[in-house]
């Protein structure tokens, strides 16, 4: 019963081999003003920025204002790979404005062309990816989508030397042909929340955010989604808890979202979730069991 159930519900635990990112802050930190990265480069609170240890979307995660808050990285150029780099982070909007709000970026100044990479927000609901390389700024912008405030998102940027792309929960949102070197830029500070000098602010949640120097594919993304965006639930009576415990569990909190993070159903777990769950829509779902402080995401099939 066990294993017709797994096989029904399609859930999977992926490792990751070979993503290794250059730089890694995982952002768990409960107290002080330094941001630990993995591989150097920590990151230094400023603005008034706070630690949320229990509210990250994997362990802790860093509370951002929109008013000036942000973590400077420092330069973070990439000197190792073939010239490709990848940006992964978790995020989770107070809500969203016109205003471009800035999640991360490495810039000289306030405008685009001053920009080396950067993800924002921008007309409300769009996510902007910027580049600069071969001696121009490039802007891939995605048209207005199902982002809300208050939803946590795995937001990825990848430029391979002949493509920008941009992805929300391993979903592509859209791709743009660019070109060229990124090259060196030891004067341009990168940071989070905000863009260094603390314009263009962002309101929310950042968390897991990592920076490699390669292009990720889809599936890498894909299995990088769903490493980090787990949590532990602990143990059920009689073992460790699995994808099948965190839906029976009636204790938990589930909340069912498509891809895109659009929110389709919300309610208690208990032994017939799946079949609560089944006739919402064809295709994956991504289900959030949510018990006191922790949080387990799943990923289960459904037919049409």
């Amino acid at each position: 019963m066990r294993y017709a159930s797994s096989l029904l519900l399609a859930a999977f635990a992926t490792t990751i081999a070979a993503q290794v990112p250059v730089y890694h802050w995982p952002l768990d930190e409960s107290t002080g003003l330094t941001a630990h990265a993995w591989g150097g480069s920590d990151g230094l609170l400023a603005g008034g920025t706070t630690w949320d240890p229990f509210g990250g979307h994997h362990q802790g995660a860093a509370r951002f204002d929109g008013v000036n808050d942000r973590i400077v990285l420092g330069p973070c150029d990439i000197t190792t790979g073939t010239g490709g780099f990848t940006i992964s982070l978790w995020t989770k909007p107070d809500f969203v404005t016109g205003m471009e709000r800035t999640l991360i970026a490495k810039a000289v100044g306030p405008q685009a062309t001053d920009h080396i990479w950067s993800i924002a927000f921008v007309n409300g609901t769009a996510l902007r990816f910027r580049v600069q390389a071969g001696g121009s700024t490039t802007e891939l912008t995605t048209s207005p989508s199902s982002l809300f405030g208050g939803n946590w998102y795995h937001i990825v940027g990848v430029y391979d030397g002949a493509e920008m792309r941009l992805y929300v929960n391993a979903g592509l949102l859209g791709s743009m042909a660019k070109s060229g070197v990124i090259g060196l830029h030891p004067q341009a500070p990168a940071a989070l929340g905000a863009l260094s000098t603390g314009s263009q602010p962002y309101s929310g949640w950042i968390d897991d955010v990592r920076l490699y120097d390669r292009a990720l594919d889809l599936n890498e993304i894909t299995e990088l989604l769903f490493a980090t965006m787990t949590t532990d639930l602990g143990t059920t009576e009689g073992g460790q808890t699995d994808d099948l415990d965190a839906l029976r569990d009636a204790r938990t909190m589930l909340t069912a979202r498509d891809l895109t993070g659009r929110l389709l159903w919300t309610g208690p777990g208990g032994a017939d979730a799946y079949a609560r769950m089944s006739a919402l829509a064809h295709g994956p779902l991504l289900v959030e069991a949510r018990g006191v402080n922790r949080a387990r995401t799943i990923r289960i099939a459904t037919w049409p």
